[in-house]
């Protein structure tokens, strides 16, 4: 396992160890849309790009309204830029891990951190007239997070957040012999959330466990009662129609 990959899971580990003490935990689900460009002092001809940011979620409350809360999102950055080196020229995806503090009060909250990103595919926005190297590219992203949001007793939520690119995009000396470009990643993401506690899984699970069970169960018993129903409809069929008595021809006789 890559060591960057387990020094970020130990805080998560951290989180459901301290759970453990009676701490109440929460899982969820995140989506949203990131605005997303390059910024530096070399991002000139960056443009914005719209993005999508998909993925899971656990949250840890803490006493006075403080939570830790860790992220494994899919997320889309780069730019719109067609001029390569002074613009990011791509769409970069990235596997992003957040680690958040989080203070709630009355609903709203505010929430800062670290984002780790690991590049997962760089896709040009033209084809270039010379191929370039996805090695170009940092394979890892580091940011610093800010965001503020409202969450209501459904465990539904709404927030915004920024996330700022601390290192550059390329690496040194393969911006396509122009040297090194000072470009980095610069995302506003508006996102929606919702939060559950995970016994609610176990009550849905056996919910949909039994309806699962009793349709089964109605599905056997419809089946073994189909064979005499066949059998008497077919009956039904082959048994000769029910003929009436013909009507006596004889004429009445009439009185003297």
């Amino acid at each position: 396992m890559p060591k960057w990959l387990v020094g970020w899971l130990l805080p998560v580990l951290l989180l459901l160890s301290t759970a453990a003490s009676g701490q109440r935990v929460l899982l969820g689900l995140k989506g949203g849309g990131a605005f997303s460009k390059a910024i530096g002092p070399d991002a000139t001809a960056s443009r914005l790009r719209l993005g999508a940011t998909v993925g899971l979620l656990v949250r840890l409350e803490l006493p006075v309204g403080l939570a830790l809360q860790a992220e494994g999102l899919y997320a889309q950055r780069g730019d719109n830029g067609n001029s390569y080196g002074f613009s990011v020229g791509h769409r970069l995806d990235y596997l992003a891990v957040p680690l958040l503090l989080q203070y709630h009060r009355d609903g709203l909250f505010v929430e800062g951190g670290a984002q780790y990103g690991y590049l997962l595919r760089a896709t040009p926005n033209e084809p270039p007239a010379i191929r370039l190297d996805e090695l170009a590219f940092e394979p890892r992203d580091l940011n610093f997070v800010l965001g503020v949001g409202f969450q209501d007793t459904s465990g539904v939520s709404v927030g915004w957040r920024y996330v700022g690119g601390l290192n550059n995009v390329f690496q040194p000396g393969q911006t396509s012999g122009t040297g090194q470009r000072r470009l980095r990643n610069s995302s506003l993401e508006l996102y929606l959330n919702f939060v559950f506690e995970p016994r609610q899984v176990g009550q849905l699970t056996v919910a949909i466990g039994r309806g699962i069970g009793r349709g089964a169960l109605g599905a056997v018993r419809l089946i073994g009662r189909a064979p005499g129903t066949l059998f008497r409809v077919v009956q039904r069929r082959q048994r000769p129609p029910t003929q009436l008595p013909a009507p006596d021809a004889t004429p009445p006789v009439l009185p003297d």
